[in-house]
């Protein structure tokens, strides 16, 4: 048996940002990986999509640009190319994290499946490997829903939808969140026939109503088929389509597509682990359960990232290994329950907040002022014809104090960060009216909507 200061499962975002700053102290870790270094958001996640995104956004920039006096002939989309582009670059950056390890005398990578043998060791491949600590960072997958037929019909997720060889005409998407507004956006764009079928009453339910309400809009005007409040009882494939029964309220109901996207969320890859030989507590849904510190039910045993569960983001990942490695390598004590963790969805327009929205704020027991400002009375968002969105900050209503930001509009994934720094500091919204903002930018929005209460 190997032995080890520190073993690490899993090569994604939160692993890597973990382990190198303890093996900079002089520990001496082994690392392990199933698939490739990088992690979902590298390999198969953030990157590709956005890479992809962005080859949807110039498309429609082209469509749009004779608002602008710019005449130009239709787009077409070569999807090949932008597989190839997207391809090329997740390897440059894939490459990239196996030469850092490659370089790091004091990591050894052990490329395989992990499974514990006991509460301070596993076995890769054959090889038995034990350490002082473990810190499991798995992360997650999608989570297909048992509808029947669906296995049998054969689906696509969000995996394996940025590797198709060609664009299908029509597309079903299962689902109603992050990873359907994002793809049902892009292949619309891209000339694809688009139905979301969401179970829920409205799009994205996570976000602000008003949020909500507004993409909805953008997408169906842009083409996407939006259907709400669905049972989808069987899906099956018959003559090159795939057929998904909806039995809600205004069923049965037949929707008909060339291939369907099941994106209904995510699950822990936890069950390929063989925890129960080393004592580690789950949830029923299977993400590992931890303390204030990361630590699991097993006394040498951490687990950070999309294995825990909550807010499954690579930034909260990045975010995991940075207070963990503090804890572990200088025994710094953490909490990470009250850290303002932000997202950013890649519509066009961009969504992004941080904090509480006007309903957690009130049952959290706030007073609030809402205060929001659209962006089509902002001159540089008129200047670019972007007038779509607006800015809502809840701010406590006794001293001024920003709780919350939510933002849908140009460069939301940008400007949020300005609100996250505000908020991390304790700043309230007149001292945002009071920071000069260079005219003329979006950001002047933000001051916009610090002065709209």
């Amino acid at each position: 048996m190997k032995e080890y200061d520190l073993i690490v499962i899993g090569g994604g975002t939160a692993g890597t940002n973990l382990i190198n700053p303890l093996t900079a102290r002089g520990w001496k870790a082994a690392l392990v990986e199933s698939a490739h270094l990088g992690g979902t958001c590298i390999n198969v996640g953030c990157i590709p999509s956005k890479t992809l995104i962005s080859s949807g956004r110039v498309m429609q920039t082209v469509r749009d640009a004779a608002k602008v006096g710019v005449i130009a002939e239709p787009p077409r989309a070569d999807w090949p190319a932008m597989v190839r582009r997207k391809d090329e670059l997740v390897g440059k950056i894939r490459g990239r994290h196996y030469k850092n390890v490659d370089r790091n005398e004091n990591i050894t990578l052990y490329e395989g499946q992990a499974s514990f043998t006991g509460p301070n060791s596993i076995e890769v491949n054959g090889a038995s490997l034990a350490a002082e600590k473990i810190v499991i960072t798995t992360g997650s997958r999608s989570a297909i829903p048992p509808v029947p037929g669906l296995e049998q019909s054969g689906y696509l997720t969000s995996t394996s939808v940025m590797a198709m060889e060609e664009l299908p005409v029509s597309m079903l998407i299962l689902g109603g969140g992050i990873i359907a507004l994002e793809f049902s956006q892009l292949f619309n764009r891209l000339g694809v026939e688009v139905t979301i079928l969401q179970r829920g009453d409205r799009l994205a339910p996570n976000l602000d109503p008003e949020i909500s309400a507004e993409i909805k809009t953008i997408l169906e005007q842009e083409g996407v088929r939006v259907v709400v409040d669905t049972n989808i009882s069987a899906v099956e494939r018959t003559a090159g389509h795939v057929k998904a029964t909806d039995e809600s309220t205004k069923g049965p109901v037949q929707y008909s597509a060339e291939e369907i996207l099941v994106a209904t969320g995510r699950k822990p890859n936890s069950d390929w682990l063989n925890l129960e030989k080393a004592g580690i507590a789950t949830d029923q849904r299977g993400f590992i359960t931890v303390d204030s510190s990361y630590k699991t039910s097993t006394e040498a045993v951490w687990a950070i990232g999309d294995i825990i569960g909550g807010m499954m983001f690579t930034h909260k990942a990045w975010h995991d290994a940075v207070l963990l490695s503090r804890h572990l390598g200088a025994g710094e004590k953490i909490d990470p329950v009250d850290r303002f963790i932000p997202f950013a969805i890649f519509t066009e327009p961009e969504i992004a907040g941080v904090g509480l929205d006007e309903e957690a704020a009130k049952k959290a027991g706030y007073e609030v002022n809402v205060h929001q400002y659209p962006f089509r009375f902002q001159g540089r968002a008129r200047a670019m014809e972007k007038y779509a969105g607006f800015i809502k900050m809840i701010v406590e209503k006794k001293d001024g104090k920003i709780l919350g930001a939510y933002i849908i509009g140009p460069e939301a994934g940008e400007l949020i960060h300005e609100l996250i720094t505000a908020m991390n500091f304790g700043a309230t919204a007149a001292d945002i009216q009071n920071i000069i903002h260079v005219h003329p930018t979006l950001s002047e929005a933000i001051i916009n909507t610090a002065g709209a209460g």
